[in-house]
């Protein structure tokens, strides 16, 4: 160690040799930093590069997963090069700290602990500049003082205080960590080979395992169902691979809570869920052996359907088009032939495309057209029944509607339906009868024309007489557009226009004719047929039904006779109730001979038989005055129910009213016999007329044959 002179001391010189020193012992510091600090990050990349490999190996991380902590091991190794190089490389250290750091390394080290260096070396560097202030001390002084300090620090050697043992550690450190990734690729190369392409290639090849699930008809992350049906989730392992025993499942719909649950195993590799219709997506997650799938969505779409349906028809005859809302099954949607059709539905959803099946072996009458993504139609000429079915397909995911049947009937023009009734009159009438009639006509859509047609069928004996040919009587016409679907006419059919000889048969028939698009259709109706009789004869057999009505009635009053009888004394409940029950079938009796001598007085009338004097009488003397009776048989009806043992006065009353009755039924009785001897006188009359007429046209045709004779002699 040199000995510098006190009186003779270079200060500058001093200072510049202890500044030396201590920067090439600054350099060797900063090198052994800068290897500490790459150890450092060099092992915190190593321990990351690790651990990233046992969790992903084990938790089987997805790609964003892997990503996110990609770039957070990345920003960490940074931030570790910052702090553990770059940070201590950047930092500027004066000699005295330098000196100040050694000291407490050196109090660190009890075995290294020597003098202090920080007060020496800040000796030498900072007390010659105290020379240069207003005030300095003494020169000698400062002299002596730094070149004592520097003599101290002349024997020091700053590079002993060097830790060489951890160097050489840190230097086996970076060996250990170069060497041991390259032992484990080498060890298992393909391993690490997939943790690279994992974790800085992309790739999401998993890694090896023993299961690999697998769900029936998922399409890459997502699943696509009909939303508001339920449906099934089937898992399965890959073939190949090994079948857990156990398959579960988290899933939650948006906006509810997760829900685990453990899938129904229904065979050796086959489990399954019952989803409830689902409204929202819904994300899934499957674990199963040593597989944990990665999570994927379960998307419900509206499966297409039809939401609107319009059938629009129109026959020639028609003249605007008319627009029907149309379900698809309605009954009631029948159409004549020719009609033209066009079916426009749309669907809730776009459809890629739309299908129309013929449900018979008849082929669709046209194609269906699709209009737009959501509108189709299909347009045609009704000639016989339609019967099909409608499929669409969604364009996003493909699902399929549930078939939409469509039925369209034909509606034949069925021909009109036409009856012909008489009223007043039998099958036997006179030559000079009336015969009313009644026509009715209905048809499905009009009625055109409505006629009537009489026929007469001679007897054997009148074969060779011809009878004059009538034409039908037109009773309903009208013209297009006709709109009347059902008509009844009435009318009275004249016998004596188609002088009819006595024995003959009078057919008569109605007609009805349609306005049918495709040809007028006719309905005739049964005939009715009647028999042509001599008066005198139709006369004597309805006098014979009035004879015997007479007869009747008279039984009617004979058991009124026998009700007064019972009257005479207060009859007992139960005869009572018998009495009122024979009183109720008289009251039937009577109501049904007056109707039926009305219709006998009809019918004597539409035939002409007897004259208006023999008309009123029976009309005023017998039919009138029998519908009169009701007047007192309806009060001794009432009156006979309610007979009570104590009310003498109501026994008064009832008895008087049942005489009143009898009385007045005895005078028809009477009015009835007064009008037979009437009638008999009417039709001797007439016989005597006619014997004379008769006789008078013999006697003139006598003459007139005695009269020819004698101008041909």
């Amino acid at each position: 160690m040199s000995v510098v002179d006190p009186t003779s001391v270079d200060l500058v010189g001093l200072r510049e040799r202890l500044v030396a020193r201590l920067e090439r012992f600054k350099q060797i510091v900063r090198k052994h930093l800068l290897l500490e600090g790459a150890t450092r990050v060099l092992a915190s990349a190593v321990g990351l590069a690790i651990l990233s490999y046992i969790v992903d190996r084990t938790l089987r991380l997805s790609l964003p997963a892997r990503v996110v902590l990609l770039f957070g091991g990345i920003i960490f190794i940074l931030w570790e090069a910052w702090r553990e190089i770059l940070q201590p490389l950047l930092t500027q250290i004066d000699p005295v700290t330098l000196a100040h750091t050694l000291d407490q390394a050196s109090k660190r080290e009890p075995a290294k602990q020597s003098i202090i260096l920080a007060p020496r070396v800040a000796t030498v560097l900072e007390l010659p500049q105290l020379l240069n202030t207003p005030a300095p001390p003494s020169n000698m002084m400062v002299e002596r003082a730094v070149a004592s300090a520097y003599q101290s620090l002349e024997g020091i050697n700053f590079d002993a205080r060097v830790d060489e043992r951890r160097k050489k550690l840190c230097q086996a450190s970076i060996a250990a960590l170069i060497v041991i990734p390259l032992i484990l690729s080498a060890c298992s190369p393909w391993s690490v080979g997939l943790w690279a392409k994992r974790w800085f290639g992309g790739s999401n090849q998993p890694w090896p395992q023993k299961t690999y699930l697998q769900v029936i008809g998922l399409g890459g992350d997502t699943m696509v169902v009909p939303r508001g049906e339920p449906f099934v989730l089937r898992v399965a392992a890959k073939d190949g691979s090994q079948a857990p025993d156990v398959v579960s499942m988290k899933y939650r719909e948006e906006g509810g809570k997760k829900i685990t649950v453990a899938l129904t195993k229904f065979g050796t590799n086959d489990f399954r869920y019952d989803f409830p219709p689902l409204q929202n997506a819904v994300q899934v997650n499957l674990s199963g052996g040593d597989d944990d799938m990665d999570p994927f969505k379960i998307d419900p779409i509206d499966r297409p359907k039809i939401a609107t349906m319009e059938l629009v028809s129109q026959h020639p005859t028609e003249p605007q088009p008319t627009k029907h809302s149309f379900s698809g099954e309605n009954a009631d949607l029948s159409f004549l032939p020719k009609t033209n059709l066009e079916l426009v539905f749309s669907s809730n959803v776009p459809v890629q495309k739309a299908k129309a099946t013929s449900s018979t072996t008849q082929p669709l009458p046209a194609e269906l057209r699709q209009i737009d993504p959501e509108h189709f139609a299909m347009k045609w000429t009704h000639d016989s029944p339609l019967q099909m079915e409608i499929e669409m397909t969604g364009t996003g995911a493909g699902l399929t509607s549930i078939p939409t049947p469509i039925a369209v009937g034909l509606k034949k023009d069925q021909p009109p339906r036409v009856s012909l009734q008489f009223t007043g009159v039998r099958q036997r009438i006179t030559p000079t009868a009336h015969i009313p009639l009644t026509v009715q006509a209905r048809d499905d859509y009009a009625v055109g024309t409505m006629q009537l047609a009489s026929q007469v069928e001679l007897p054997e004996a009148a074969k060779g007489t011809t009878q004059p040919t009538t034409q039908p009587i037109q009773l309903f016409a009208t013209s297009q557009p006709a709109t009347q679907t059902d008509i009844q006419v009435q009318r009275t059919f004249n016998v004596a226009d188609r002088s009819p000889v006595v024995g003959s048969l009078l057919s008569i028939t109605a007609s009805a004719t349609d306005l049918c698009y495709l040809g007028p259709q006719t309905s005739v109706t049964r005939p009715i047929t009647f028999r042509i009789v001599e008066p005198q004869e139709l006369f004597r057999e309805i006098l014979v039904r009035q004879q015997g009505e007479r007869a009747k009635f008279r039984k009617a009053i004979d058991d009124a006779q026998k009700i007064r009888d019972a009257l005479t004394t207060m009859p007992p409940p139960d005869v009572a109730k018998q009495l009122a029950q024979q009183h109720r079938a008289i009251q039937r009796e009577t109501n049904r001979i007056s109707v039926s001598l009305g219709q006998t007085l009809t019918e004597m009338k539409l035939n002409e038989l007897g004259g208006p004097e023999a008309h009123e009488l029976m009309d005023t003397k017998v039919i009138k005055p029998m519908k009169g009776l009701d007047d007192l048989m309806n009060p001794q009806r009432d009156a006979l129910d309610s007979l009570a043992n104590d009310d003498q006065s109501k026994l008064a009353d009832a008895t008087t009213r049942q005489d009143q009755m009898i009385e007045k039924m005895k005078d028809i009785l009477k009015n009835m016999s007064q009008w037979d001897s009437f009638v008999d006188v009417l039709n001797q009359l007439n016989e005597v007329i006619r014997i004379q007429t008769q006789v008078h046209d013999t006697t003139e045709t006598l003459k007139t044959k005695q009269t020819e004779s004698i101008f041909e002699k």
